[in-house]
């Protein structure tokens, strides 16, 4: 995908990194498109792969660049050790979903760092989670059915109600 025809973003993920060389081909084998025009030797950027190309990944270095869009005094968190937040790519169907995993793996990054109870059947979807070199948790998700609150409205239940 070139520059010229890539939809402008609308959101921006900002990342921080240990090793943007190796953040730069972990994105890319997954098949992210690379910004080159907001790249440089601190920052990678790229475009997430369709359907969600309107989404921007940027990945800075942690102590380079990473920290000067934080609050003073404000340590960088360690994704190893605590969840900062849960990035969801949005998918059309199980396969792709697995195949996402397939390709996580093959760029070197750790398939399922956690399992949702029936890969979130529960809850209408396919859900499988993955962590990228620096212990970022995405999720791969295809939308497969109803969810727990629309089958809880038609049985009669109330949205949140604990079932007896």
């Amino acid at each position: 995908m070139s520059t010229s025809t890539a939809p402008k973003p609308t959101f921006y993920l900002n990342l921080p990194t240990t090793s943007l060389p190796s953040a730069k081909a972990f994105y890319t084998a997954l098949g992210f498109h690379p910004l080159p025009a907001w790249t440089d030797a601190e920052t990678a950027s790229f475009l997430l792969p369709s359907p969600n190309q309107s989404i921007a990944l940027m990945v800075h270095d942690a102590h380079a660049r990473f920290k000067t869009f934080m609050r003073p005094g404000a340590a960088v968190v360690d994704a190893h050790t605590s969840t900062e937040v849960l990035f969801s790519v949005a998918c059309e169907t199980k396969g792709e979903v697995d195949g996402w995993l397939a390709r996580v793996e093959g760029a070197g990054g750790r398939r399922d760092p956690f399992v949702m109870k029936g890969f979130g059947e529960g809850m209408g979807m396919y859900s499988r989670s993955w962590e990228d070199l620096d212990g970022h948790v995405w999720e791969s998700v295809a939308m497969v059915g109803g969810g727990e609150g629309e089958k809880g409205e038609e049985k009669g239940e109330e949205k949140g109600e604990e079932k007896a």
